[in-house]
């Protein structure tokens, strides 16, 4: 008999709950994300469509929803590549308040609706008590990292770096470079080491100017893995998909996406499957693999 009363009693207040439309929404089951390969979601199945989304300021909601729009789902990866001359459209210029000081009046852009979508994440932010983050890198032109990778590429051909002994391991290293006296990277490892971290130009998910990487007053806006420290970086993973933002190389998808963690870059793809990537664990690859 208590069984029944206090079941009765459990369904009735999330009954009032769910009334008052002041409840985060739940997770939706799914496979233990950390497995990678056996997180699967039904392509019919769309969490955003139950969604409620609460937020601390006055957020203009039309401005983070796409309809799934492939505009903001476009791929840029290693095997997904852009054409050199590829420019997205609806460049606009970052307001001064939302960068770094060092990269105030660098003309920085982002998609225009990226971009709305950005400045009314980083207000939230600030009322949520996060007020020193800023975007330190946004849209790059095919040229911009071609000259990037090339420049890694140099570096890596002019030392053996913390980078290159973390790629290859301490035995591979000895055995072809400090036993045999040399101290640089050949050509070719140099260019596997630097893919491990950069992309090759056209495999940028910069030039499609719709992710944006991010650094905190914090942490004396380094650009690295200690971002992850950040109450920045804590907010951003309970908050970012609201406002249609998703973590774009998360720590145990690696092998997905095929680029090192990155604590700090965000891609929007708009809030609806924004939503269904924060919930289901899955990386924009797997998401968009699951919608055929």
């Amino acid at each position: 008999m208590k069984k029944k009363f206090y079941s009765l009693l459990a369904m009735t207040l999330a009954l009032l709950l769910g009334l008052s439309g002041c409840i985060e929404p739940e997770e939706v089951p799914t496979e233990d994300p950390s497995n990678g390969d056996d997180v699967e979601i039904n392509e019919d199945l769309h969490v955003y469509q139950n969604t409620v989304y609460v937020y601390s300021t006055a957020v203009n909601e039309s401005l983070l929803t796409t309809d799934l729009s492939p505009a903001y789902l476009i791929l840029a990866n290693k095997v997904s590549a852009l054409g050199s001359d590829y420019v997205p459209a609806g460049l606009t210029v970052i307001e001064d308040q939302l960068l770094t000081s060092g990269d105030r009046g660098n003309g920085l852009q982002l998609d225009r609706t990226a971009l709305q979508a950005l400045a009314a994440m980083i207000n939230e932010m600030a009322a949520d008590g996060v007020p020193d983050i800023g975007v330190t890198s946004a849209y790059r032109s095919y040229s911009y990292q071609n000259s990037l990778f090339e420049k890694y590429k140099t570096i890596e051909m002019s030392t053996i770096t913390t980078d290159a002994r973390a790629f290859f391991g301490d035995e591979y290293i000895y055995n072809h470079y400090t036993s045999l006296g040399k101290n640089a990277l050949s050509y070719d490892d140099a260019v596997q080491v630097v893919l491990s971290y950069s992309a090759a130009p056209g495999t940028s998910e910069h030039q499609t100017g719709l992710c944006v990487d991010f650094v905190t007053e914090e942490y004396g806006d380094r650009l690295d893995l200690s971002f992850e420290n950040t109450k920045a970086f804590e907010w951003l993973q309970e908050n970012a998909y609201k406002f249609g933002f998703i973590l774009r190389y998360p720590k145990d998808k690696v092998a997905v996406t095929g680029y090192s963690y990155e604590p700090w870059h965000y891609r929007f793809v708009g809030r609806e499957a924004a939503t269904d990537i924060h919930f289901s664990g899955l990386s924009l690859e797997e998401y968009l693999n699951s919608l055929g």
